[in-house]
């Protein structure tokens, strides 16, 4: 029964420790994950805002050029005769428009053969030569021919990174063909910068063909480089001008990141603004530090479980060492005759209930005094100790064998007749006269003398039971001792004993 309840109770504490653990990172899993839902979807809303403004200076500012150009254009169509390299009237326009846009366009005129002159110019000879720019060949290119906007290109005039825009002439002018309108990169690079997710976020300005135009942080040597590859271009854009989205590798650095985009109706261009790992920093953060709790609690709560485990084991085990020590006797270990009355009369109550046999035998050590004052209490507890032995070599793992006192013991064969006692207990006799203790003083032999009594129906009582035994145990005392004699069945005078064949 006490290690029923033991396995029991071990099962509770682990079921309960386990329930514990399970419902805890069940929470740090659910908080973790919808933090981290929380996180990024805060952080979808602030890209799309920047994106937003992004696309709002950048359109702002190529809607500056367009309007620059357009004036320009009209100017110099409605004033043939002047000489647009040098018209004051002209150069004074250009100046007007350089100072209106806060110093970041410039215009430039380009003559037929691809020679590129300031306003106004400083002589016959071009500040450079670009008939080998992109925004140069394509008004030649009937398909590209108009509002071009080219490859970012590094001025040969002051070294200065440009958006070139260019457009033709309605009518030649002095050979001019082409007017050029350039928009230094660090301008969108400052603008931008101002608005990024700090410290790795970045945003991007790019052709609709996925030419990089500018970006902050600014890289130059990103500058006219093809993102065409990237999912922005490849997957993005041809679902949805717009949106946010996850992609496996932005438009600059190959790196996994949050990406807002927004494809321009009025301008050939996609605005780009990406957020990196940076998003989720806090949420890794407050992640680790919950997990670090949760690996804490575990251990206290393993720790717990652990300990209330040992303590279980070790009250059961305490329990079972008290239950021992009031159940056996010291000296010979077999049980005490307390808690054999107290199993004789719950196997008399099981067979009045259910009308099994069973039988019980009174044993005495024949002379045991002689071999105490003879020999010695230590020599007289060897003497016990052996017969315990020979005894409990007899007998089943059912029967119950106990010291009732001095050299008395006592045996409960369950489910036994008289009969079938009968040979177990001239077996235990014989065993007991063929032991042998050397002593200084000579060979210590000794006998028992056993009484048998069986239960019956007509006993009113375990003691009236246990009475009979004893009568037939004084039976075999009086009959010269070493001997078996087991009670006289039912219905016969009670001086009537049966001894074996």
């Amino acid at each position: 029964m006490g290690k029923d309840t033991e396995r029991i109770s071990i099962r509770l504490v682990v079921g309960l420790t386990a329930v514990f653990l399970l419902c805890l990172w069940a929470f740090v899993a659910y908080w973790s994950l919808r933090s981290r839902d929380l996180e990024i979807d805060s952080t979808r809303v602030t890209l799309v805002r920047l994106s937003t403004a992004a696309e709002e200076q950048v359109r702002r500012m190529f809607k500056l050029v367009e309007v620059f150009l357009d004036t320009s254009d009209l100017w110099l169509a409605n004033h043939p005769q002047a000489d647009p390299l040098t018209d004051p009237q002209f150069s004074a326009l250009v100046q007007g428009f350089y100072r209106a846009s806060g110093n970041a366009i410039q215009l430039r005129l380009v003559k037929r053969d691809g020679a590129l002159y300031r306003i106004p110019a400083e002589g016959p000879k071009p500040n450079a030569r670009v008939g080998d720019r992109d925004y140069f060949l394509a008004q030649g290119d009937a398909g590209r021919r108009g509002f071009y906007i080219g490859t970012p290109v590094q001025s040969r005039e002051n070294g200065h990174w440009l958006i070139p825009i260019s457009v033709p002439l309605q009518r030649s002018s002095h050979d001019v063909t082409v007017l050029l309108a350039s928009i230094r990169v660090d301008y969108f690079a400052g603008v931008f910068e101002q608005e990024r997710i700090r410290p790795n976020g970045a945003i991007t300005l790019l052709r609709r063909d996925g030419t990089l135009l500018a970006r902050a942080p600014h890289l130059p040597q990103l500058l006219g480089k093809s993102a065409a590859q990237t999912d922005v271009f490849a997957d993005f854009l041809p679902r949805a001008p717009r949106g946010v989205e996850f992609s496996s590798s932005s438009a600059t650095d190959g790196v996994s990141k949050l990406t807002s985009y927004a494809a321009m109706d009025d301008f050939p261009l996609v605005v780009v603004a990406a957020a990196t790992d940076d998003i989720l920093a806090r949420w890794e953060l407050d992640a680790t530090v919950i997990t670090l709790v949760g690996l804490i609690l575990t251990v206290f709560a393993l720790a717990a479980s652990g300990r209330l485990i040992w303590l279980l084991r070790d009250q059961e085990r305490a329990r079972c060492e008290l239950f021992r020590m009031a159940s056996t006797d010291d000296l010979t270990g077999c049980l005490n005759r307390r808690h054999f009355m107290a199993s004789l009369t719950r196997e008399f109550s099981r067979s009045q209930r259910h009308d099994d046999d069973f039988s019980l035998m009174v044993l005495d050590l024949d002379f045991f005094k002689r071999i105490n004052d003879g020999y010695g209490h230590a020599v007289g507890d060897k003497a016990l100790g052996a017969f315990v032995a020979a005894a409990q070599s007899c007998l089943r793992q059912s029967d119950q064998f106990a010291r009732l006192g001095g050299e008395e013991f006592g045996i409960l064969l369950p489910v036994t007749t008289v009969e079938q006692a009968q040979p177990v207990a001239e077996r235990l006799r014989q065993k007991v006269a063929e032991i042998r203790i050397p002593t200084p003083q000579g060979v210590v032999q000794f006998t028992v003398s056993i009484g048998i009594a069986a239960y019956s129906s007509d006993l009113a009582s375990a003691e009236e039971l246990l009475l009979q035994a004893d009568r037939a145990l004084y039976a075999a005392k009086g009959a010269g001792r070493n001997r078996v004699v087991a009670a006289p069945p039912a219905g016969l005078p009670a001086d009537t004993v049966v001894t074996p064949g």
